[in-house]
């Protein structure tokens, strides 16, 4: 006895439309046309692609982060620049601002020092009546680069 599914003997073939009068093509012959026409239209996708060696995502990637940066941190540059003495300013760089707490990050345990120095000796008063309301505190943080 047969299955429901037809399991055992060949499947039906898939029904089929009548050709129209003044079809031309029949489906025969349109079957190979289309499969070709999905082939062409698919290549582009499977295709390996060119690998990208130039340095412009790099340089993109790096616009965008500065720009982020200077977006976040623009008006704390600005006022670390116009009030820190410039031998200050090469040897710390800001990192960032977390719960009213402006972290400057420096290389070595010196420049910690010399920078703590200045901020004790009245730099911080200075700085934190330039920087924006959001800053209460300064932190002096070694890092292995600057």
């Amino acid at each position: 006895m047969p299955g429901l599914f037809g399991r055992e003997g060949a499947q039906p073939a898939p029904p089929t439309r009548p050709a129209a009068a003044g079809d031309a093509r029949s489906d025969a012959a349109s079957t190979p046309d289309r499969r070709l026409t999905w082939l062409d239209r698919m290549r582009p996708f499977r295709e390996r692609r060119e690998r990208e060696v130039s340095i412009d995502g790099a340089l993109r990637a790096l616009e965008r982060q500065l720009r982020d940066e200077h977006s976040t941190l623009g008006d704390l540059i600005d006022a670390w620049n116009a009030v820190v003495p410039a031998p200050l300013q090469g040897i710390a760089r800001i990192v960032g601002v977390a719960q009213g707490t402006l972290t400057v990050a420096v290389a070595t345990s010196g420049a910690s020092y010399e920078l703590s120095r200045a901020l004790r000796g009245g730099l911080e008063r200075r700085l934190l009546e330039k920087l924006p309301p959001r800053v209460k505190r300064i932190k002096v943080k070694v890092v292995g680069e600057a």
